[in-house]
């Protein structure tokens, strides 16, 4: 007997469409500061990591290279970001532009406050979820790695 999908309560759906409900919530926050909450979260990791390049981003944030790379060209473009040439001479460091830096503190206050709304919707809950969402942030993970994935 063929199962409905009406009657099933499927896990991948239920989190995608929270994922993207998750992303509109804070976007709809960040919005005055100019920003997406991708962007946040990326000029936020190359503000917290020592000796950021695209390799260890992308490592650390759980995106492949080139996916990390077109993003940041993006925010290059805005001049939020640029790269200088690493210490090992072989790769190039990224680093926050004077105006990334103040985009970033413009944003600051914004996502804190998304992060107090956002923890008041879920409950007392809230740190169970997020140990849960980390948990399944590193099934797809090489060595289940955990760097970064619970930095903002």
């Amino acid at each position: 007997m063929p199962v409905n999908m009406d009657d099933v309560e499927c896990i991948c759906t239920n989190l995608r469409a929270a994922a993207l409900a998750g992303t509109d919530f804070y976007d709809a926050r960040l919005r005055p500061a100019g920003m997406k909450v991708t962007m946040f979260r990326l000029l936020r990791q190359i503000q917290r990591t020592s000796s950021p390049t695209l390799t260890k981003l992308a490592d650390r944030m759980g995106l492949d290279r080139s996916t990390l790379g077109r993003n940041v060209r993006v925010l290059e473009r805005q001049g939020l970001v640029a790269m200088s040439i690493a210490k090992d001479e072989r790769s190039k460091e990224l680093f926050l532009t004077t105006e990334g830096v103040a985009a970033l503190n413009a944003a600051i206050p914004l996502w804190e406050r998304a992060q107090e709304e956002m923890a008041a919707i879920l409950g007392p809950e809230t740190e169970k979820l997020i140990e849960t969402l980390r948990t399944l942030s590193q099934i797809s993970r090489p060595n289940n790695e955990k760097a970064g994935v619970n930095d903002q």
